[in-house]
């Protein structure tokens, strides 16, 4: 089936044409080698949504990276709190939206919250199941990746941290000039096009880019009370 296609109909939630963002679509074509590479899988832009959408793949992904976690555990004492085993008795033949598939997901995000993939890094099961929020699925998967890398399996993917929560933050604060940027991650909505500028010291979108990493490393804290700084 043609990308982006549902019964035969274009849906552009099912591919990233509307993702302008290079970085984001450079951060996709890594997911999908990586991906691919480990399930033995064809994956890229064009087909990654459908063939992840009942869950299926992602908790193949989960018992493959689950090998790798047994074994850094095994020969790390202070290895923390980590899953002791992958997605169990997972359903490998649902349709994308039956009540199989959801367990499915439901199975894998429990799986990565066990893995450590912080809460804010979770996308929500209609985030894939009712193509809500695609840049949040990929996200996880990233999140899931880079977790993954930490206990010990090769993970070439230099994935940025997420920024979504921070970009709405920063939409809640100065309104809808900042809308495009939160869209971008997860909304429908197409990104304002891209402008190359340096950025002095003093500037205020340097400040902003300095708030932005005030909120990703103060994990838990409103992005309002950074603000008020």
């Amino acid at each position: 089936m043609p990308r982006g296609k549902v019964g035969g109909k274009y849906d552009r939630r099912m591919s990233f044409d509307d993702v302008k963002d290079e970085r984001m679509l450079m951060m996709v074509d890594k997911l999908c080698v990586w991906m691919g590479g480990i399930l033995e899988e064809t994956l890229n832009r064009e087909n990654l949504i459908p063939q992840i959408r009942n869950g299926v793949l992602m908790c193949r992904l989960a018992t493959v990276i689950q090998e790798s976690v047994d074994d850094y555990t095994s020969k790390n004492d202070e290895a923390g709190p980590l899953p002791r085993k992958a997605p169990q008795n997972f359903s490998q033949d649902c349709s994308n939206r039956s009540m199989e598939a959801r367990e499915n997901v439901m199975k894998f995000l429990t799986w990565a919250r066990e893995l450590r993939v912080p809460e804010s890094s979770i996308f929500s099961p209609d985030d894939l199941l009712k193509l809500k929020g695609k840049m949040n699925v990929v996200n996880t998967l990233l999140a899931v990746a880079r977790r993954a890398k930490d206990c010990g399996m090769a993970a070439d993917i230099d994935a940025p941290p997420k920024i979504a929560n921070a970009f709405k933050g920063l939409e809640e604060k100065f309104g809808k000039k900042f809308e495009h940027t939160a869209t971008a991650f997860g909304g429908q909505k197409s990104a304002l096009k891209s402008t190359t500028m340096t950025l002095s010291a003093t500037s205020a979108w340097k400040v902003v880019q300095q708030k932005i990493d005030l909120i990703l490393q103060l994990r838990g804290k409103p992005s309002y009370e950074i603000f008020r700084a």
